[in-house]
């Protein structure tokens, strides 16, 4: 069997310390072959981008590759992946699952050899139900980026870093905590702190007794607008292992499957409903060694298990080993009117850009698509429009909210 050469497909090099960006810079650092799908899209449109990936395969030897995209995109065909499954394999990174698992996930891994989840382990059962390959896979973190810094008093009993708004249950949480008399301080997007550097949330893990992880998912999003389950649905966050990572204590809002990832009420702990959160808070603010003893453990749970530079190369070793073993068989794709509106919704959005570039020729070819298919989510059409030409002038687009508002009053009148 030929060795490992091994490309990832994803969408950008990454500049900043977060999360995924760590494991794909250690993965960039194997001296592994990469492609900048956006910036190939940009160049070459619909067609010759695909063009591109086959041509790239057979002229450097590629006999698998590692698909990492974000979870609202739809780039791609589904058959072309399919088409190159035939010839080398093929493994795609999901992440948020609990959200575009329905709608978009599991209808391109029907053109994988193995699909690998970073936030979920329901979705590793659902894909096994209608015979895909899946695992689950959560060592992206680096000590160098998250440290545990030592001596440095703990100071903020209770906190919290992320977005408040637009997230289940999270307002909700902090102001039952507030109305309790619980001193807790929160910082990101919309908080009252707002926004902290990369720097300052590692010390703010580090000072505080008790930090806060919510599960919650997005309140909303373009291709989740109708599914209100989901406001039942927790999912695990990168959140639990950065803070532990810094030997921070961990009170974290359940999701499935974290027992599997920590021990409860020895490495972290978790919290069912806003009364258990406050009955948990007073606990642990009041039984410091315990607090402390559970920390430790996390901290050494995390730097065992989770620390990326040991688990990229054991991931890349499981992409091999499943190549050597892999029987090509011919997979049966079936796409349903949902995926297949969002598919062709999405050249919506292409189109734009590519307006907006002067690259007509490219425009027509996601026309042509739009054209075949003719499914079209105008709400998320209305969006685009927003983001595209709107948001970058915040002024008039407030102008224009304003005039709206009024419009709506006096229709109610």
């Amino acid at each position: 069997m030929d060795k490992l050469k091994l490309l990832l497909l994803n969408s950008h090099i990454p500049k900043d310390p977060l999360v995924d960006d760590n494991c794909i810079e250690l993965l960039l650092s194997m001296d592994i072959p990469h492609l900048d799908y956006t910036k190939l899209y940009h160049n070459y449109g619909f067609d010759g981008v695909h063009n591109y990936i086959r041509e790239y395969v057979k002229k450097n030897g590629i006999n698998a590759i590692l698909y990492w995209s974000y979870p609202w995109e739809f780039y791609f065909d589904v058959h072309l992946f399919e088409e190159l499954r035939k010839e080398i394999f093929l493994a795609m990174m999901t992440g948020d699952t609990a959200c575009f698992y329905e709608v978009r996930d599991q209808y391109y891994a029907q053109a994988m050899d193995l699909v690998i989840h970073s936030t979920d382990f329901i979705a590793l059962f659902k894909l096994r139900e209608i015979g895909i390959d899946s695992i689950t896979y959560f060592g992206y973190f680096d000590p160098n980026l998250f440290p545990k810094i030592e001596n440095l008093p703990k100071n903020i009993d209770v906190s919290f870093i992320g977005q408040i708004t637009d997230k289940i249950g999270r307002s909700t949480y902090i102001n039952y905590l507030l109305e309790n008399n619980i001193n807790v301080e929160t910082f990101g997007l919309r908080s009252s702190r707002g926004r902290v550097s990369h720097k300052d949330k590692i010390e703010i893990f580090n000072r505080t007794k008790i930090n806060l992880n919510f599960s919650g998912l997005a309140e909303t999003s373009n291709l989740t607008k109708n599914y209100s389950i989901h406001k039942r649905k927790r999912q695990i966050n990168g959140r639990t292992f950065e803070i532990a990572m810094c030997g921070g204590f961990v009170l974290c809002e359940y999701a499935y499957g974290i027992e599997n990832l920590f021990e409860i009420g020895k490495e972290i702990d978790v919290f069912y409903d806003k009364e258990d959160l406050l009955k948990k808070i007073k606990y642990y603010l009041e039984h410091e060694e315990e607090r402390a003893a559970i920390a430790r453990r996390g901290y050494e749970r995390a730097i065992k298990d989770y620390d990326a530079k040991l688990n990229v190369p054991q991931l890349i070793a499981t992409i091999d080993e499943r190549r050597k073993k892999k029987t090509y068989k011919p997979s049966e794709i079936y796409l349903d009117e949902e995926f297949m509106r969002n598919y062709t919704t999405y050249r919506v959005l292409l189109i734009i850009k590519f307006i907006k570039a002067g690259k007509w020729k490219f425009a027509y070819e996601e026309l042509k698509i739009i054209l075949k298919y003719r499914k079209l989510d105008w709400w998320q059409i209305r969006i685009f429009f927003i983001e595209e030409f709107l948001n970058p002038f915040p002024k008039i687009k407030s102008v224009l909210k304003t005039i709206l508002e009024r419009n709506k009053i006096r229709s109610k009148k």
